[in-house]
Parts: structure tokens; sequence; C-alpha cells
């Protein structure tokens, strides 16, 4: 068995990967009697929480002796060094989610969870075994992203109206106001920061002030969000992490899912697709438009009826500090010198000089914009 699977918590692949082990599992993904004859793997690159850190994607090529085939999704998260149950990106959350069967018996609202085949606890690493979905559509119009919004809506609006909401101690509460701490070191060193010709150019001048501004009220937009009705979220439920097969959806990564209220789940949603989608302001207000118009049918779907200025709320305010959380991010990408090829790939330019203007146009809207409705709403 390859050494690199040694990196992810196991002293002993082989005690662990074993024909007997991949025969139990080809046999719970429904090859009944089957037995595994040979397999590989390989890494899978992208989504599935590897933005984070300490995540590790795997694909088994199983190979069974009635001359069948089928493949598993081996997901392996590894123990980050200081962090708590409470932490915002918990490495094992994901883990318990699935070990607690939150998700089991919720009505349909609209999109699947991948099928769990084992979950294994190796201390330092924990690994879950899951069903291999494809994902079938390239390429996501306005009317997929608010069809994706409204089942967003649906599920939080389950919650919303008499579904328990779980206790467990490891779930995210407040997601979108817990990561805002970890952002001061940024924006104490701001003004050494933007001595780069970068950094000026992504936080030109008068954005620059009022930033700052966001970021000395940035309790104001925690406070708002924190006296919102309670539901349970995703909180990171963007393009990459929704497989799409026809009508069918399935949402992955539940690595951060957590209490929160309604609206945040549309953060990650838009935030994050206005990087990958093309950015321009008129998209990005068309977006915005028919993802909140959508998610609002899910809610009534689901049989809240409650005032749409607390969804709009929790979607501004929690756009508004994943905004700040924005800024940290494409400084350490463009002042990065060791990531500059990496992030040319990304983003398919060939000078950070583009890149840089372009996080600019994508923090008017999803920063300054949402802050400054969020201020409104506040006010009135």
């Amino acid at each position: 068995m390859p050494s690199e699977l040694q990196r992810f918590g196991v002293d002993d692949p082989q005690a662990v990967i074993s024909q007997a082990t991949l025969t139990r599992l080809a046999q719970r993904a429904g090859a009944a009697g089957a037995a595994v004859s040979s397999w590989t793997f390989e890494p899978v690159q992208g989504g599935f929480g590897g933005a984070i850190g300490g995540t590790a994607l795997y694909r088994f090529h199983l190979s069974l002796d009635t001359g069948q085939s089928l493949s598993l999704i081996l997901k392996v998260l590894f123990q980050r060094p200081g962090e708590t149950p409470q932490s915002p990106y918990y490495w094992k959350r994901e883990y318990e989610i699935y070990r607690a069967g939150i998700l089991d018996g919720l009505p349909a609202v609209g999109f699947s969870i991948p099928r769990i085949y084992q979950l294994d606890d190796h201390g330092r690493a924990c690994w879950i075994w899951m069903q291999d979905i494809a994902d079938h559509r390239a390429a996501w119009t306005l009317a997929d992203f608010a069809d994706l919004a409204r089942r967003l809506g649906h599920f939080n609006g389950q919650w919303l109206t008499g579904h328990p909401l779980p206790q467990a101690a490891w779930l995210a509460h407040n997601w979108h106001a817990a990561i805002v701490p970890a952002l001061s070191d940024t924006f104490v060193q701001l003004e050494q920061l933007l001595e780069h010709p970068l950094a000026r150019i992504t936080l030109p001048g008068a954005a620059k002030d009022e930033i700052m501004a966001i970021w000395r009220d940035r309790q104001l937009f925690a406070n708002a969000l924190a006296e919102l009705p309670r539901t349970f979220c995703h909180f990171d439920a963007f393009r990459r992490n929704v497989l799409s097969s026809g009508d069918k959806l399935t949402l992955i990564d539940w690595a951060l899912a957590g209490i929160g209220g309604p609206g945040e789940d549309l953060v990650s949603l838009v935030a994050v697709s206005l990087y990958y989608q093309g950015y321009t302001e008129a998209f990005a207000i068309e977006l915005d438009e028919q993802v909140f118009a959508g998610y609002m049918r899910g809610l009534q779907e689901a049989g809240w009826h409650g005032d749409r200025r607390l969804a709009r709320l929790g979607y501004t305010c929690g756009m508004t500090l994943r905004g700040l959380a924005g800024v940290k991010q494409d400084l350490g990408m463009l002042l990065d010198a060791g990531r500059r090829d990496e992030v040319l790939a990304i983003h398919e330019q060939d000078s950070l000089e583009a890149i840089a203007s372009f996080f600019a146009d994508i923090r008017r809207f999803r920063l300054l914009r949402m802050a400054r409705e969020a201020r409104s709403l506040l006010a009135g």
C-alpha cells in the first residue's frame, strides 16, 4: 500500500485497507455476494474541504470477482492541533455529523447527502468511506443557482418550523461571527500590508477607509446574526460542494455545519461563486436577486412565513463578515510569492495585477454593497 496514506494518521495502511475490508464496503455499496479481487486508488483534487487543510480525498477503483467494478470515495480528516469542538473549522465535525445521523430522517428538502458506508476513527485521523457521485452539470445558469437556493430555503425552513435542532457541542455556532477573531492580525497590519503594490490595487484608498469602518463595527453585524431565529445551516453550499445529476442534487462537505440564522446559507453560495463563475457587477446583482427570491420560496414551501427582513439580515450580515475574511484571504494569496503560479492557474490570468483588480471588483459587491444594505436594514 503506498506510503502516502501514512501521512493521514495511519501507521499500518495494510492492516486497515485489506481485501476483506474493501469487500465489506463493496457489499454495502450494493454488490451483494461479490468479493473484491483487486483494487487501485488515486487522489482526488479539489473540493471536499481541501482549501481548509488537513483533508485528503481518494477514489478507490474496485474490481469484483463477478467481473463488475465500482468505485468508492475515502475522505480523510486529519487532526489539526489546537482546535476545539467549538472551532469554526473543527477537523472532526463532518465525521461526527455522519456518525450522529443528524441528517437521517429529515423530510424531503430537495437534495440528498452521499451514502456513508463506514466511519473509522484512527485517533489522529478520521476516515469516511462514502458513495462516489459524478457531477453531470459542467456550467450553472442563474436558474440553477436559484433552484439550489430554493432547496436551501426548504432545508433551513424545516428547522425553523418545528424539526428539533441538533444540540451536539461539536456543531458550529454563529459560524460567520466565529471566523472574525482570527482576522485581527490582517487589519492591525493593514497599513503595512498596503505598502505592497498588489495590496493597493485590491484595496484602493477609498475602499480601504470604508472597509476599516466595517471592521470597527464587526460586532454590530455579529450581534444581529445572533439575534435571528435559529436553524441548521450547511454554511458552505457553494457550487463545488453540490453534485448534480439531472434534477437530483447531492450536498457534500458538511465540515462547517451548525446553528445559524435564516439567510446565512446563501452567503457561500453567492460569495464564493463570484470567484469561479466570472464576475461582472450586472451578474452579481442578478445572482443576488434570483438566489434570494428562490430562497424565500423555499422557506415558504417549508411553512416558514416569517419576516423577509430577517432572512435578508442573515444574508447581508453574513456576507459582510465573510467579506472581511475575504480581505485576509485575498491579501494572503496575492502577497505570498510562493503561491504565484497557483493563483494564476486558479484564476486563469497571466498577471497578479489583473487578479488583484478582479478581487477589488468582487469586494465592492460582496463586502461594501452588502455592508451598506445590512446597515440600512439595522437602522430601519
